[in-house]
Formats: structure tokens, C-alpha cells, sequence
């Protein structure tokens, strides 16, 4: 081989590296939007355990319904605050927990961002036992 071959091949074997890098690039790009569009149609609908007050939360947090039924309606006003405010939470929660299970899929479990949501996860619900995260 002559050094004009070698620069030759090296070349084109760097230009091959930089395709590829490209190629991996724009497919995460895809998938991060993927995720992204996934995330944000999440919803998760949680009951109260006699089903009295039922409430569909999106993954960030808003609340898109609250259903209460009629038995609901023959309990003092504390104690429905209460059940509504606990089914509420786990309905947020639920629906967080489902978005960082999604990202998990695209990013992985030891993703700085999926750690970091965990973490807001955590804090603002409140350790919850027998949630395991992979």
C-alpha cells in the first residue's frame, strides 16, 4: 500500500464512522420524540377503594377528571377532602410512575433523567413500598 491508499482508506473509513454516528444520532432523536409524544398522552385513572370518587391524572401532574358517585355524597365534607385528595395523589402518582417507565424503555434505568425524575417522584409522593424500578 502507498500512503495515498492509506490516507484513502483512511478517510473513508472515518467519513463510514461519522455516518454512523449520524444514523445513531437521528435515531434517537426519533425515539427521544416518540417518548416525548408518549409522555405527554399518558393518562392514568385511579378509583377510591369503594370506588366513591374515581380521578384521570396526565403524568405532570394536571387533573383531567374527577368523577365522585353518590355514595360519596353521603359522607361528611372532611372525609371526602380526604379521599379525594388521596385518590388524586395516587392518580398523579400513577401516572408519573408510568412516564418514567416509558423513558426507561427509551433511555435506560441508570439515565441521569430517569434518575432525577425518580428522585421528584419520590419527594413530592413520598416513598411508596413495592414500587421496584428497572
Amino acid at each position: 500500500m502507498t500512503l495515498e491508499t492509506d490516507t484513502l482508506a483512511a478517510l473513508e473509513a472515518a467519513r463510514m464512522r461519522v455516518m454512523a454516528q449520524t444514523e445513531r444520532a437521528r435515531t434517537a432523536a426519533k425515539d427521544a420524540a416518540l417518548m416525548a409524544d408518549d409522555v405527554k398522552a399518558l393518562r392514568s385513572t385511579v378509583s377510591s377503594p369503594n370506588r366513591e370518587v374515581t380521578v384521570t391524572a396526565q403524568a405532570g401532574g394536571a387533573i383531567d377528571r374527577i368523577e365522585v358517585g353518590d355514595r360519596a355524597l353521603e359522607w361528611d365534607p372532611r372525609s371526602l377532602s380526604q379521599v379525594l385528595t388521596d385518590t388524586v395523589r395516587r392518580a398523579q402518582r400513577t401516572a408519573a410512575e408510568a412516564a418514567v417507565q416509558r423513558m426507561t424503555e427509551s433511555v435506560g434505568a441508570q439515565s441521569p433523567i430517569v434518575q432525577d425524575i425518580r428522585a421528584q417522584i419520590a419527594e413530592q409522593y413520598g416513598a411508596e413500598p413495592g414500587i421496584e424500578y428497572r
